[in-house]
């Protein structure tokens, strides 16, 4: 338990410095930096232990997907969806809205190209994909 602790850590710190210097350049008016910004702010809510906390999660979510689309980065924008999903699973208990953002992260790799993430994904979550479609 203590090795994930100092592992959580250590990957916070590291993600919070990167937040700290992508902020930095958007504020210089890198606009490349705007949807890094975003996904990692849903991130950092996602991972505070904040009662009613889902409302302002899925805000942040839904931009940094937004913002990644508008700007043409797919890949990022599948990666959001992905973890909004993962979000949604865990922490919500949301599983039609979690298939819809998974559905829609694989429609983005699709589109990226990469076939083998979709496999991964489609793999990774075939429980919950399979579990709609019955009911």
């Amino acid at each position: 338990a203590q090795k994930n602790r100092n592992k959580k850590k250590k990957y916070t710190t590291k993600a919070n410095r990167l937040h700290k210097e992508l902020a930095a350049s958007l504020k210089k008016g890198n606009p490349n930096a705007l949807h890094y910004v975003s996904f990692l702010n849903a991130e950092r809510n996602a991972l505070k232990q904040k009662k009613n906390r889902e409302e302002i999660v899925e805000q942040e979510y839904k931009n940094a997907i937004t913002v990644s689309l508008r700007g043409g980065y797919v890949h990022d924008a599948a990666l959001a969806r992905e973890r909004y999903a993962q979000f949604l699973l865990n922490e919500v208990g949301d599983i039609e809205e979690a298939k819809y953002q998974i559905e829609a992260a694989i429609d983005c790799y699709k589109g990226w190209g990469a076939m083998g993430k979709v496999q991964h994904l489609r793999n990774q979550q075939e429980r919950i994909l399979a579990e709609s479609q019955t009911k």
